[in-house]
């Protein structure tokens, strides 16, 4: 049986319920009419056998004595006149009915055959409203002359019939108000059991965006409901931890927005606030467009981790070599590092696949992130390396490396270890970036880092 969808669990369970107790309800009341349909027939049809062999037995010592021969059918009818279910018909050897009983109406065809073994048939006699039911069995009176006399007997047992159906209509309304009943107590049961699960909406409904700390698993609930306070606990922690993540990104954004549109706004009104020199225009509009620029990554960077975040960023994997990209790589920085007298290398080469746009943006994020912080004179060196079936691309420098207290943040959103020291090209997305690109891949970047020694930013790639 299909429930509606839109029933509640309450009208579901008593449903339920109710469908079950009437199966069992009618399963039980039919399985007691039939038992007591059979028992009572079964008593009818030993009575009427009990009935004829007592009688042949008396018929049968009573023409053993020397008496008149119709003494066993007068000693028989006399029996017969003390019950008012049992008729019987008497037939001589010669055809003719000796003896009848009066409420007998049961045409002597309709008898089955004397026979030696127990046999009956079953006869109605429908009249009007009137209905009747027999049971009807002949047999032969063999007595000391050898004759056989045929006696038919016809028990009545309409009563036992109005007995039955009486008592099926009975049971119907007994088991037609059981299942109201269960129906009811079902509905109260049901309602009772969930009450919990009431509770525990009620307290759902409390919650808001400033109450995002709020947790049911502290609460006692039924065994059933405890997995499932667990799981809601679980996403309210990881939508607490999100909210405040989206937060402090939003107050981010707005810090690091304002800082370019400040300079924007000032270097325009310094421009503007007197009449300047051709070259003074070209250092005002030189510096318009480098804080220009500087928004214009900034903002792209948030379209790529905001379409990354909603799985809108498509990837197109292709077959890639390391020593490919480390080179590639290296000739794109090779003047900054000679500006800055750091010492690029690579080393190692596996081949593995990535998207190239994404996985050159992420590399070269983690390299302009090596060479920003390490001094001049230093070193970067770009290692590819294989575990099992991992490709692990690594970006090592010796540069002033990370406190253990900034790691575990590195990868978040506009965050800087010293806001102090970052340059204006620094956008606080490099890390952030890296770490999304890995994640589209399947994969993940692991930090270590020591104050003093430089760090090592690995990529690791499964296969």
């Amino acid at each position: 049986m299909q429930i509606p969808r839109n029933f509640s669990i309450t009208l579901r369970l008593t449903l339920y319920f109710s469908i079950a107790m009437t199966l069992v309800l009618y399963s039980v009341s039919g399985l007691l009419y039939s038992t007591m349909r059979n028992q009572l027939s079964q008593k009818d049809e030993n009575e009427l056998r009990s009935t004829l062999q007592f009688q042949q037995e008396i018929a049968t010592t009573i023409s053993e004595r020397q008496g008149p021969t119709d003494l066993w059918q007068q000693e028989l009818f006399e029996f017969v006149a003390h019950q008012d279910r049992l008729a019987l018909r008497i037939i001589s050897p010669d055809g003719k009915v000796w003896a009848k009983s009066k409420s007998l109406q049961i045409p002597e065809a309709d008898f089955p055959a004397p026979s030696r073994e127990f046999k009956y048939s079953s006869w109605h006699n429908r009249s009007g409203d009137i209905s009747e039911k027999y049971l009807i069995a002949s047999t032969n009176f063999v007595l000391k002359d050898n004759q056989p006399w045929l006696v038919q007997a016809a028990l009545n047992v309409s009563r036992n019939n109005e007995i039955i159906e009486d008592y099926w209509d009975r049971m119907q309304i007994a088991v037609a108000l059981a299942i109201v009943i269960f129906s009811a107590i079902g509905f109260w049961l049901a309602r009772r059991g969930l009450y919990p699960l009431r509770q525990m909406s009620r307290e759902i409904e409390y919650i808001h965006a400033e109450d995002l700390h709020t947790r049911l698993a502290t609460q006692r609930w039924p065994s059933e409901l405890n997995a499932l306070a667990s799981s809601f606990d679980g996403m309210m922690t990881r939508l607490e931890a999100s909210f405040k993540q989206l937060s402090r990104f939003s107050s981010d954004i707005a810090h690091e927005l304002r800082g370019p549109i400040n300079n924007l706004i000032s270097a325009a009104s310094v421009t503007q606030s007197k009449a300047r020199s051709p070259e003074e225009y070209r250092e005002a509009l030189a510096a318009i467009v480098e804080e220009g620029e500087r928004l214009s990554r900034m903002i792209s960077s948030m379209l790529f981790l905001a379409r990354a975040d909603n799985s809108r960023e498509p990837l197109h994997l292709d077959s890639l070599n390391s020593a490919t990209e480390f080179t590639r790589l290296i000739n794109y920085y090779d003047i900054l590092a000679e500006e800055k007298n750091i010492h690029l290398t690579s080393e190692g080469e596996v081949s593995f696949r990535a998207d190239p746009a994404h996985l050159q943006r992420l590399l070269s994020n983690l390299l302009s992130n090596a060479m920003r912080h390490t001094p001049d004179g230093g070193s970067v060196h770009l290692e590819a390396s294989q575990d099992g079936r991992n490709v692990m691309l690594s970006v090592i420098d010796n540069g002033e490396g990370i406190s253990a207290e900034h790691l575990p943040h590195i990868f978040d959103r506009f965050y800087r270890v010293d806001d102090a020291r970052s340059s204006a090209g620094n956008t606080g997305l490099g890390l952030a970036l890296a770490k999304t690109i890995a994640e589209l891949h399947g994969g993940k970047i692991q930090v270590t880092s020591e104050p003093g020694k430089g760090s090592r930013f690995t990529l690791v790639l499964p296969q």
